[in-house]
């Protein structure tokens, strides 16, 4: 029974990655009734095929079509959040959870357009609420105006400010400052591979808070 409510976990916790992905993907232009297709060849996939990640593995990551290669990205993030979720329902609290739900649709929005809207940041309200405090307020307000400062010459974008802001709500500074040099540290991992000028900041920071989370809040 604890294997099978852990399988149905890692399920759902795949399945709302690859849903939050279509939503950043989509909005504000969101069509219900759209049917997913090949990014190449446009073909309308099966229903096997938009399983998250068994889909990927039963077309051997081609297209059925076109054959062209699946971005192996698609399902490593559905099992990242697979894992993800497993390890917060054995571990922690379901408490975190709205805020994390809004970093991916932000990180996966940020990460296709360059452009994160404001209003998911409503989508963390929860946990806002329940861990304000003060003094999490005071230092989300320091480093909101610290940042615009700061940032003379736009070297971080304004949405990247007000998710840092948004994060000190719920941290303590400790580890909205581990979260920071973790998401600066894998900046510089991808401009070793990748030296491109600039750099969208907030998926970064996505990954950055899902990691101290789990290292440093439930301490897996």
């Amino acid at each position: 029974m604890e294997l099978f409510f852990q399988v149905t976990v890692f399920i759902l916790g795949a399945c709302i990655i690859s849903f939050l992905k279509v939503i950043a993907q989509d909005y504000p232009n969101i069509n219900y009734t759209r049917r997913s297709r090949c990014d190449y060849c446009h073909r309308i996939l099966q229903w096997y095929e938009i399983i998250p990640i068994i889909g990927y593995l039963i077309v051997h990551g081609k297209c059925s079509s076109c054959k062209n290669q699946i971005d192996f990205f698609n399902p490593l993030q559905e099992f990242s959040g697979g894992i993800f979720l497993l390890l917060t329902v054995h571990f922690g609290t379901l408490n975190y959870l709205p805020l994390f739900l809004m970093l991916i649709i932000l990180g996966f929005s940020d990460a296709f357009y360059g452009y994160i809207y404001p209003i998911f940041y409503l989508l963390a309200l929860p946990t806002v609420i329940w861990y304000f405090s003060i003094i999490h307020f005071l230092t989300a307000i320091i480093i909101y105006l610290a940042l615009l400062l700061l940032n003379n010459h736009a070297l971080i974008g304004l949405g990247d400010i007000e998710v840092l802001a948004l994060l000190a709500l719920i941290f303590d500074l400790s580890n909205v400052l581990k979260i920071t040099i973790l998401a600066c540290l894998l900046c510089i991992i991808q401009f070793l591979f990748n030296k491109k000028r600039s750099y969208r900041f907030v998926p970064y920071l996505t990954i950055s808070t899902g990691i101290i989370y789990l290292i440093f809040i439930i301490k897996i």
